[in-house]
């Protein structure tokens, strides 16, 4: 019996590895609207009622994916509260955390004013989760809630708006900015 439950355990990684790799291939070359569960379930080779046992539809699978790359993202940034108490590194390190796991957030996140915002939205939402943790005093104060929106949000869209630049330069030039105005505050 246990035997048996490891395997199916150990199907259902496979699966889901398979369903997730496939679903990054065919969303790199197409819009998620065009992605059918048929289409996908035929380059995961497995049946439909695999997919569906994991996943309500493709937008289901792709709402999973962003917000496991979410917590990835957010996992590279050992400190959320850096935020907080020394918003130029937190910039540095939210940026560098694009740079790890850029090609991902491409596929997932691509470039586009929707993507944008829903990627800046949840990811603005995860860091402030952790934060109330340590500080659940944030949640109720409205400047403190407005500054974490702003170095968030400004953060991510200004590195995505400047990433085809130099990028290290633009990392220095945003974590500067960001510190001087901080340090006005």
């Amino acid at each position: 019996e246990m035997l048996r439950s490891l395997v199916g355990s150990e199907m259902c990684i496979r699966d889901r590895r398979g369903i997730k790799n496939a679903f990054i291939e065919l969303r790199s070359r197409k819009h998620l609207e065009k992605i059918t569960v048929k289409e996908l379930c035929e380059s995961a080779r497995i049946n439909k009622s695999t997919f569906y046992a994991h996943y309500k539809d493709i937008y289901d699978l792709s709402e999973y994916l962003e917000n496991d790359a979410i917590t990835s993202l957010v996992a590279d940034i050992p400190n959320p509260d850096l935020i907080i108490t020394d918003p130029a590194a937190a910039a540095r390190l939210l940026c560098t955390a694009f740079i790890t796991q850029g090609h991902l957030f491409n596929i997932l996140f691509p470039d586009d004013d929707r993507s944008c915002g829903v990627l800046t939205n949840k990811l603005e939402a995860r860091i402030k989760e952790l934060i109330f943790i340590t500080h659940p005093e944030f949640k109720d104060n409205l400047e403190k809630n407005i500054t974490i929106s702003l170095l968030i949000q400004g953060s991510v869209h200004t590195f995505l708006k400047y990433k085809e630049e130099d990028t290290e330069q633009v990392i220095e030039i945003l974590a500067d900015t960001i510190g001087r105005i901080a340090d006005h505050s």
